[in-house]
């Protein structure tokens, strides 16, 4: 099936997450380069899990959206992107992750950029906010490029495999339209 393209960028389109995305996701998600800087860092996900959550957590009406980030070139599944935990403040918590072999190209760069303008334009969200592991610089400059700014630090916050607990980075974006 076709996917059903919400934005396009350059490298990169956010499109209709569907169930055909599952396996792409399971393997992304699992890959330890990916999966140590996730929330749950030692959970592995099975393929069930993930067709479970696209089917019934990942676009909620009033609480989330979720997309899946398409490659371009191929309209291969590369990463997935969403606004989660969205209340009744219009405040969303911004999520995201990206199959290694894109890393470094810009393609998350591009990506949030999409999220962002569509959770402030379609959306009509008021503020997204994001944590981000001191382990993650990439990750770090990517919500900085889109304007995010740092507006706490909770020490020690996270167990990272291989790293211990690490601090957090909260970050947060507001609407300028807000």
């Amino acid at each position: 099936m076709e996917p059903v393209l919400i934005k396009k960028g350059k490298m990169s389109s956010l499109a209709i997450l569907t169930r055909e995305d599952a396996p792409y996701l399971y393997r992304i998600i699992n890959d330890p380069a990916v999966h140590r800087t996730l929330s749950s860092p030692g959970k592995v996900y099975s393929l069930v899990e993930e067709y479970e959550w696209i089917d019934n957590y990942s676009n909620v009406a009033g609480k989330s959206v979720n997309f899946s980030i398409k490659y371009n070139e191929t309209m291969e599944t590369i990463g997935i992107i969403g606004i989660n935990d969205i209340d009744n403040d219009r405040r969303g918590h911004i999520g995201y992750y990206l199959h290694s072999n894109y890393w470094g190209k810009g393609i998350m760069t591009e990506s949030t950029s999409m999220m962002v303008e569509y959770a402030f334009s379609v959306m009509n969200l008021r503020k997204l906010y994001t944590s981000v592991y001191a382990v993650n610089p990439p990750s770090k400059r990517v919500l900085e490029k889109n304007g995010f700014r740092i507006v706490g630090i909770m020490e020690k916050d996270h167990y990272v495999p291989g790293q211990g607990f690490v601090d957090s980075f909260i970050f947060e974006l507001l609407n300028p339209q807000a």
